[in-house]
């Protein structure tokens, strides 16, 4: 091999040497570094991107209820009609009773539908009584429509004191006076078309069913039919219940209507307090269906409360009760009976669900003056119906109404703290609002 030859492989091996080196040397640094990671391939477990844009709005969170309907109820207690109420309301040309309901008119017709009972029949000619049988004028049908009530419950304890004339009068009365009516019947036909009356109130279908533990001693025999009693002793102590009965109405109803709202006339006169019966009898109504129970007869405020409702299905709601909302109308003397309170109950539909339900409830406290009570005779009327923290406000700001006198405010104080102890001061209205001022 000739000298120049060695010399050329000399050359190129060292080249050969010098790349393999820097080879080595390469792998060896990239040897301390983390290895890349493969990227996964997709699968059904991964999150995709949203094909959505940002704030579309089917992106966005859907409210739970989203097209609702609402409706309100305005609810009074007995109307109690007293031999002085009926002298009071006497005119040369008959009987208005709108004046002594003052101006709780007004409050009842702001709601979308207004109702209460009647304890007492209506007769188109006298002589006009009141305890131990009630009958007072047909044209007291005619005020309760004008101060805006739309429905009369007339399943009470007196309900058959004029017989069954008395109870066809008294129908017929409501129904030239334009007011729905449930608890009492004219033919074994209008009962058995259901013992409850629908109404529908802005959309939401409410319906009324009325009961009475007794019917004053007067039995029913023969048209039996024609009230509604829930009690087969209902001549006795009214302690039988006819849970049977109550479960089929309550049933029906339930099918009929968005909302079940029933009237008891039941319980202990003069009781600030349920008795078990009460307790007994509203447990199984909610439990089959009632949403709002309203209680009567007892003259006197007992309870009243929201309350978590659990039906024999496992189904939970809302349901609402007062176990006595006491007299409405009245000039009963005796403790607690000249104090009560219109309740407004708020109802709610999603009208996409059908799901109806009690949104809320609120009472306004109210006050029978008696002028007869306080020796006052020369201010041109005996009985009205008053706004209890209207009247208190006027006399603590320095302008009492002319009628308020110092034992006047007194009672009245006294009255509505009764109020808040026996309704709870949390349902009282001015707790969410400002009290109105409007003269009595």
């Amino acid at each position: 091999m000739n000298k120049k030859l060695k010399i050329a492989l000399v050359a190129l091996a060292a080249v050969v040497v010098l790349i393999l080196g820097a080879v080595i040397i390469a792998s060896v640094a990239r040897s301390g570094q983390e290895e890349p990671q493969e990227s996964p391939a997709p699968s059904e477990e991964s999150p995709q991107p949203s094909e959505q844009e940002p704030g579309s709005p089917s992106a966005m969170p859907t409210p739970e209820h989203v097209n609702t309907i609402s409706s309100t109820l305005a609810v009074g207690g007995d109307i109690v009609m007293h031999t002085g109420l009926n002298a009071e309301a006497q005119t040369e040309s008959g009987y208005d009773y709108i004046p002594i309901f003052g101006v709780l008119g007004d409050y009842i017709s702001q709601a979308d539908y207004a109702v209460c009972s009647l304890v007492t029949t209506l007769s188109g000619s006298g002589p006009y009584t009141a305890y131990p049988l009630f009958k007072s004028p047909l044209s007291l049908a005619d005020s309760i429509a004008s101060v805006g009530f739309d429905l009369v419950n007339t399943a009470t304890s007196h309900a058959v004191d004029s017989y069954k004339d008395g109870i066809d009068s008294t129908l017929g009365a409501l129904d030239n006076a334009g007011l729905n009516h449930v608890g009492t019947y004219s033919s074994e036909e209008s009962r058995s078309a259901g013992n409850y009356t629908v109404v529908d109130v802005n959309g939401i279908s409410v319906a009324f069913l009325a009961y009475t533990c007794d019917t004053n001693d007067i039995p029913v025999a023969g048209f039996e039919y024609a009230v509604s009693v829930c009690t087969e002793d209902y001549l006795g102590d009214g302690v039988e219940v006819d849970y049977e009965l109550m479960r089929s109405d309550l049933e029906a109803a339930s099918a009929s209507a968005d909302i079940v709202f029933v009237f008891m006339s039941w319980g202990d006169e003069f009781a600030t307090q349920p008795n078990d019966r009460q307790y007994e009898i509203a447990d199984f109504l909610f439990a089959n269906g009632a949403d709002i129970i309203i209680g009567g007869k007892c003259r006197v405020p007992q309870p009243m409360e929201l309350r978590e409702v659990t039906d024999e299905n496992g189904n939970s709601r809302t349901g609402f009760i007062c176990y006595s909302l006491g007299n409405f109308l009245s000039c009963q003397n005796d403790q607690y009976t000249d104090i009560s309170a219109i309740v407004n109950i708020s109802l709610t539909k999603d009208t996409d669900t059908g799901e109806t339900w009690i949104e809320d409830v609120t009472y306004r406290p109210i006050f029978m003056a008696d002028l007869y009570d306080y020796d006052i005779n020369d201010y041109g009327w005996h009985y009205r119906m008053v706004d209890l923290h209207a009247a208190i406000d006027s006399y603590d700001n320095g302008t009492p109404w002319d009628f308020i006198t110092e034992d006047v405010y007194s009672d009245m104080v006294a009255g509505l703290e009764a109020l808040h102890e026996f309704y709870g001061a949390e349902l009282d209205f001015a707790n969410a609002s400002a009290p109105a001022s409007v003269d009595g």
